[in-house]
């Protein structure tokens, strides 16, 4: 007989038949079991403690805003302990100063406001009519049935629940405000011991990423918060003085109404714009084309003139970005989730560029390229792919 010296092949060696089934096999399924119960057990307790973790984060960044004039007393011989009860004393007094000078009359225009609201709604909705007369085509868009104070009052009570989870009540946001103000007195007075606490929660290989990405965390959030706080003065001035002249009712209340929509980007200064629009609207449509043009004129001087010059340090940051954060935010955590989104923006870049882009450095002029290769999809044929490895076969034993 002729022996046959080829080596032998097993059942479990032999290639499946095509009409076999296919078997699936789970590997690490415990790890993936663990791994899941652990990321739900993580997103209940942040569930349990967001509003927590939200007063903090505000906490934290209004302690940053306070210790840049801090800083700088301390580094011409003034005492932390004194340059931080000199920086509150000056705050409280200019609030108080702002309080008394334009409290009363923010009072009275929101009364006024709200008494009159019946009448101008009567005012809007003749207005609207008379639109729709004179335009037809504009009957497919606005109903003026829904003018009216039961529909607004249903509207506005479906809304309430849409706008986050965790917003607060007025008490709760006065509860809230001291619980921020203590918190950041706290932070500021004695910084130290918390740095090193979290940079000793950091392993010793990492620590000085951590320390590079916190410092520039840091730096960005101050030049944001800093120059965000100019911005909402300079738009609340300008946009008061300009209703002012075009004889906007209420026209204080709507000015700081469009300072306080600065602190949103984005979307904060085109929802503050609606209200005086609405309020011009009942008097005259004409007004109302002048109140847009006015706050149009005010977003273009801010987004070309403004925000180049006040924000002194480039945050990088592309609109779609900042708006991806205020939208995703905004509907989770309500208006403090608006409000956070630029700095969960700068946190999240600066995480990812010191502790995953630093580790994977690419050319930047390959990036470009690639990029354009990508924006020029539709006329241009996408790029070859490149050869595939041929591995040598290893040698038979033997």
């Amino acid at each position: 007989m002729k022996s046959d010296d080829s080596p032998q092949r097993s059942l479990a060696d032999a290639p499946p038949a095509d009409d076999a089934p296919t078997r699936v096999v789970v590997v690490n399924h415990v790890r993936i079991v663990l791994f899941a119960g652990a990321a739900l057990l993580a997103f209940t307790f942040f569930d349990a403690i967001a509003k927590v973790v939200l007063l903090f984060l505000l906490a934290f960044l209004f302690a940053i805003v306070l210790n840049a004039p801090v800083r700088r007393l301390e580094r011409r011989g003034v005492r932390r302990a004194v340059s931080v009860a000199g920086v509150v004393l000056l705050l409280m007094a200019a609030l108080g100063t702002a309080g008394v000078v334009l409290g009363p009359r923010v009072t009275e225009e929101a009364n006024g406001l709200v008494q009159n609201a019946p009448e101008s709604l009567d005012r809007l909705r003749a207005q609207a009519d008379r639109l729709v007369s004179d335009f037809p085509l504009l009957g497919r868009f606005l109903d003026t049935e829904t003018l009216t104070e039961e529909k607004l009052a249903e509207r506005f009570a479906l809304l309430m629940p849409r706008i986050g989870r965790y917003t607060v009540s007025f008490f709760g946001g006065i509860a809230a405000g001291v619980v921020v103000l203590v918190t950041a007195l706290y932070t500021v007075a004695s910084p130290r011991p918390l740095v090193r606490g979290l940079l000793t929660a950091v392993p010793p290989g990492y620590r000085s990423r951590a320390a590079r990405a916190l410092t520039r965390i840091v730096a960005q959030l101050e030049a944001w918060a800093l120059a965000t706080l100019v911005l909402m003065g300079i738009i609340f001035l300008v946009s008061w003085i300009g209703l002012s002249i075009l004889a906007v009712p209420n026209s204080l209340l709507y000015g700081l109404l469009a300072g306080f929509g600065e602190a949103i980007p984005t979307i904060g200064p085109i929802v503050s714009a609606v209200p005086p629009m609405f309020a011009a609207l009942s008097e005259s449509p004409s007004k109302a084309l002048w109140v847009a043009a006015l706050f149009f004129v005010i977003q273009q001087v801010e987004n070309h003139l403004l925000v180049p010059w006040v924000m002194s340090k480039n945050l990088n940051l592309h609109p779609v970005s900042i708006l991806f954060f205020v939208i995703a935010l905004g509907a989770l955590l309500g208006i403090t989730g608006a409000l956070l989104a630029v700095p969960t923006a700068i946190i999240t870049k600066v995480l990812f560029e010191e502790f995953y882009a630093r580790k994977r450095p690419a050319d930047p002029d390959d990036l470009d390229d690639e990029a354009e290769q990508v924006i020029q999809a539709g006329d241009t044929e996408p790029p070859a792919p490149p050869a595939p490895r041929h591995e040598p076969e290893p040698a038979p034993e033997g």
